[in-house]
This record gives C-alpha cells, sequence and structure tokens, in this order.
C-alpha cells in the first residue's frame, strides 16, 4: 500500500519535501541563537587573537630581559678582563724592569761576555734514581758536554716579598744527541758542584743527594766560618765547567758541624721541578787545565836548602870567629 501510494504520488511528495526544506533553512538563518553563537564565536576569534598578541609581546619582553641580562654578565666580565690585563700589564713593566736591572748586574761577570742558547724543557726523567733534564737543543745547536747550564725564574709573591726574577744554575749538559740534550741538576745524586760562600769567600763543596731528599748539601766548609741560614753560595769556578759567580742557592736551617767541617743544607735559587726554559752557556770545559801529573823527582826539581843552609852556617861561623879573634888581639896584645 505504501509503496503504491509513494509510486503515485512521487512528484508531489518531493517538491513538499523541498518546499519544506527550504523553509526550515530561511528558519534556521533567521534564528537569534544562531546569530548569538556566531557572534560569540566572533568575539572568542577576537580574544584569541588578543592573547596570542600579548603572549608574544610577554615572549619578546621575557626574551629581551634575558638578552640584558646576559650583555650585563659580559660586560662585568670584560671589567673583569680589562682589570686582570691593567695589573698584568703593570707586572709586565715591573719585571721588565727588574730584568733590566739584573742584565746589568750580569754584564759584571764572567756570564754576560759568554754566548747563550736558549732551550725549553721537554721533559723530566721520571726514573727515581736519576733527575735528569731533557732538553730541545743538542748538536745541530752547537751544545756539547759539560756546558753549564743555568735559568731565569719569576719566584711567586708571598707574605712578606713580592714577585720578583731568580737568576741561578740549574746543572751541566751530561749526553747531547742530534737535536736534544740531558741535563744533570745540581740536586742529583751524582752531582757535585764547586762552591763559595759569598760573605766570607771560603770554597766548599756541593752535593747532590738520593731522590728521597730535596735539596743538595753544602760539604766540607771550614769550622772557622760563622755559617747562618741564608747566607749565599756562588760558584767557585774551581771545577773548570761553570763560570765563576754563578748564583747557586742559599743555606738553609739545617746546619750541622761534623769532625773537622760543617755541613748544610742548600736550598736552589731556581726550583728545579718547574722549569719551562734554560740557558746553555758556551762555554768549553777547563777540566785539563786541572789535571796536573803526580808529584815525583822527575817532575819536580827540589831545591837543595840542606846545602845551602850548611854552606850559609858555615860562612857565619867563621865570620863570628874572626871577629872574635881581632877582638881578642886588640885587648891582649
Amino acid at each position: 500500500m505504501l509503496a503504491e501510494f509513494l509510486a503515485k504520488y512521487k512528484s508531489a511528495l518531493s517538491l513538499a519535501f523541498t518546499v519544506l526544506f527550504c523553509l526550515s533553512s530561511l528558519i534556521w538563518q533567521s534564528n537569534i541563537l544562531v546569530r548569538t553563537a556566531s557572534q560569540a564565536v566572533e568575539v572568542l576569534d577576537l580574544f584569541t587573537a588578543m592573547m596570542h598578541s600579548l603572549g608574544q609581546g610577554l615572549g619578546r619582553f621575557f626574551d629581551s630581559y634575558r638578552s640584558y641580562a646576559e650583555l650585563q654578565r659580559e660586560r662585568d666580565l670584560l671589567r673583569e678582563e680589562l682589570k686582570e690585563a691593567k695589573n698584568l700589564q703593570v707586572s709586565y713593566l715591573q719585571l721588565l724592569e727588574e730584568n733590566q736591572r739584573l742584565r746589568q748586574l750580569l754584564q759584571l761577570s764572567a756570564p754576560a761576555q759568554l754566548a747563550v742558547e736558549q732551550a725549553e724543557v721537554i721533559s723530566q726523567d721520571p726514573d727515581n734514581w736519576f733527575r735528569t733534564i731533557i732538553i730541545n737543543k743538542g748538536k745541530e745547536h752547537g751544545i756539547e758536554p759539560y756546558m753549564p747550564v743555568v735559568a731565569y725564574q719569576v719566584h711567586p709573591a708571598t707574605d712578606t716579598e713580592k714577585e720578583k726574577l731568580n737568576f741561578g744554575v740549574v746543572g751541566k749538559v751530561i749526553q747531547v744527541n742530534r737535536f736534544s740534550a740531558r741535563i744533570l741538576p745540581i740536586s742529583d745524586s751524582y752531582s757535585r758542584l764547586g762552591v763559595m760562600l759569598k760573605k766570607t769567600g771560603h770554597w766548599a763543596l756541593l752535593v747532590g743527594r738520593s731522590p728521597g731528599e730535596e735539596n743538595p748539601v753544602l760539604e766540607y766548609l771550614s769550622l772557622g766560618v760563622f755559617l747562618r741560614a741564608g747566607d749565599e753560595l756562588i760558584t767557585s769556578g774551581g771545577d773548570g765547567i761553570f763560570p765563576r759567580g754563578l748564583p747557586v742557592g742559599v743555606v738553609g736551617n739545617r746546619i750541622e758541624r761534623l769532625g773537622s767541617y760543617q755541613r748544610a743544607e742548600v736550598i736552589p735559587i731556581v726550583d728545579l721541578k718547574r722549569l719551562d726554559f734554560v740557558f746553555i752557556l758556551r762555554k768549553k770545559p777547563e777540566i785539563d787545565l786541572l789535571k796536573f801529573p803526580p808529584l815525583t823527582p822527575e817532575n819536580v826539581q827540589e831545591p837543595p836548602l840542606a846545602d845551602e843552609q850548611a854552606s850559609s852556617s858555615e860562612s857565619h861561623v867563621k865570620i863570628v870567629d874572626e871577629k872574635l879573634r881581632a877582638t881578642e888581639a886588640k885587648e891582649f896584645p
């Protein structure tokens, strides 16, 4: 039945559905709720845009503040670096002036007249029984065994002393390769160095010690010398290797009196553990000048002291006898 009805009035039903749909659409379009909803959506869109703009503005503000804080920190760091640079400049000028004064003083001594070769310390022997130092100069640079080695070193400031530049003996070259050389420092147990007490001129011997002891010791100093801590030691030049007058170190607090001589701990002027650069003095050793043959009748002619004394005594006796005889002849004719 229904199918027949729909088939029969199909056109009329289609027209009625179309009309009803159009009327419903017009009613929906003119509804107050719909207009209100659309207006609310527009307001929400405007609010969202405002909040987005506000968020972007706050983000830019915080970014600017962060950038400002970073710039402020960088400014403070640059100020500190500038202050340190000024302090370093002042220290540099002071060291430069002191260095010039020391060089003027050194011109009075033998090392100032010697050619000098600067070298960099590239290694220190890790062996516990040897304390040798290796440098980056060798035969190609004119380095030879037994050349003396010295160093300039900045002594850090303390509570009682200002920062100063020290100059002193390091050791001597004992082995030379083509582009490197080995130095025996004065603290090594195999080291022997002739030194002199600066205030009195008395000679002694500086002896290195075993690895368990840091500083060398002063040996064979006469008991007649009043020795005290802080006395300066310089090279004596008696070993034929080091020139005379090079600073070596100062006497420490440990002073002993042993039998017929004194012994004392010596603190080197140069800290051998923190060497960066050294200077090799181009001085050939004078060891051959110190080697004399033993005293024998063949090479030493002894003067005839006995004969001369006998002849002089006989002549003196004869003169005395003649004077006595002359006196007796006058008094007793």
